[in-house]
């Protein structure tokens, strides 16, 4: 199903001949779920119930944070004041028709200050409820869970957002459920020292209905007293290279422990960065400058929690990116064509873009377009209903750049890295759309 953050709706009455009505045109605003504190998502969505197209509406709607931009600014006209956004149609490109639907699809560049919300719908005028409903698919977060001695843990989470009340929460060990609870913590106890637990939880609504898993909660209880008494053998023969301008693979020999290594920390330029699990000689550490030097050390950790001493220090330089990047990871291989679509009688123009994912800099779900030197759209990865399976390797959409044949437009595209910030430009193509 598809859920939303904040969503509201309103129906208001179209005027079929002067002094009639037939129906209404309803309207709801929405933020998708799965947007995050960098980008957001969002939907207007009308449906006229009257046998005639509407060709003159204009919707509202207030945000609670960012900045608001169209997906297809060539049929639509937004005007953001402050909070409160304003979209009308241009000519007659966006028309709901007689008895049918129309989806306006806007992105939601926050400011950092949470998950952007929508509220305040109006549609010609008239408001909606401005309620907001919480998320299924939202789920539970933890927020400092941590090892309490040999034998018993401590697990904390934060409730789904999204605002539905939670009734119970239910919490897996290893796989299998272990107890329900009704407050966002809880202890565990009686469980084996030196010993890697994997625990999850779910939230269960008002309604019966459970939220997904949390991300795996990973704990490792300490070695019983007097068990383990030297923190471990440093780990030997760290080797650091670069594996683009990205990224470094570093590479180690496993340390020992009277007791047990249970994992390993990775530190770049003296600060931690990463952890890898007790069977780990080898990691990847991704998110790094390219043309630039870092420095990076190993440590073991044992099942008492010491640490040993750091490895030799290795050093590595990251390897050296097309000029006009400043460092940062671009599209590569960016294609442009252009295709035609019938839509209710009306040839609309798409281009069709393909591009190679950037890679060692993060998970990237997010792409924007700009068209002529602007930002035009913003593709998401990772939501909607089905999810759409974030690319790995190859990357492709298509973009409604309207119904005028013969029109030249310049298109570049940039992706937003894995820390959140956006990389640098793919090269600039010109296309034409068909005559």
């Amino acid at each position: 199903m598809a859920v939303v953050v904040g969503v509201c709706s309103v129906v208001v009455p179209v005027a079929a001949n002067a002094g009639e009505e037939e129906g209404g045109l309803s309207a709801s605003c929405r933020v998708a779920d799965q947007a995050t504190v960098w980008w957001a998502s969002g939907e207007v969505s009308l449906a006229n119930k009257v046998d005639r197209p509407v060709r003159d509406w204009t919707a509202e709607f207030d945000v609670s944070q960012g900045q608001v931009t169209l997906d297809n600014p060539w049929a639509y006209e937004l005007r953001q004041t402050g909070k409160h956004v304003t979209i009308k149609p241009i000519a007659d490109r966006a028309d709901v028709a007689a008895k049918g639907n129309r989806a306006v699809k806007v992105g939601i560049n926050p400011d950092g200050k949470g998950i952007p919300k929508i509220t305040g719908c109006k549609v010609n005028g008239a408001s909606g409820n401005g309620s907001d409903t919480g998320t299924n698919t939202a789920v539970p977060a933890d927020s400092g869970s941590f090892v309490k001695d040999d034998t018993a843990v401590h697990l904390m989470w934060k409730p789904p957002a999204g605002g539905a009340e939670v009734v119970r929460y239910e919490v897996f060990q290893n796989g299998k459920q272990l107890k329900t609870v009704k407050d966002t913590m809880t202890d565990i106890e009686r469980l084996a020292p030196a010993t890697r637990y994997t625990f999850k939880v779910r939230a269960v609504r008002a309604d019966g209905r459970t939220t997904g898993f949390s991300k795996d909660i990973v704990l490792t209880t300490l070695a019983a007293p007097g068990q383990d008494k030297a923190k471990p053998i440093i780990p030997a023969d760290l080797e650091a290279t670069a594996s683009g301008p990205y990224q470094a693979s570093l590479r180690w020999r496993a340390a020992t422990d009277d007791v047990a290594v249970t994992g390993y920390r990775i530190y770049r330029n003296g600060a931690k960065v990463q952890e890898a699990d007790a069977k780990a000689t080898s990691a990847t550490v991704s998110g790094l400058t390219a043309s630039t030097a870092y420095r990076f050390k190993v440590t073991a950790v044992d099942a008492s929690g010491k640490e040993s001493d750091p490895t030799r220090e290795a050093q590595v330089t990251t390897t050296t990116v097309p000029d006009g990047t400043g460092g940062k990871a671009a599209p590569g291989d960016f294609a442009a064509t252009t295709a035609t679509k019938q839509d209710g009688g009306v040839t609309q123009h798409y281009l069709n873009l393909a591009w190679s994912v950037p890679q060692g800099v993060g998970q990237i779900a997010a792409y924007q377009v700009y068209l002529n030197g602007k930002p035009a759209q913003t593709f998401m990865w990772g939501t909607g209903d089905p999810v759409l399976p974030v690319p790995t390797t190859k990357g492709s959409r298509e973009v409604l750049v309207g119904s005028h044949p013969g029109t030249t437009y310049t298109v570049k595209i940039r992706a937003r890295l894995g820390d959140g910030t956006w990389g640098a430009f793919s090269r600039e193509l010109t296309v034409k759309t068909g005559g």
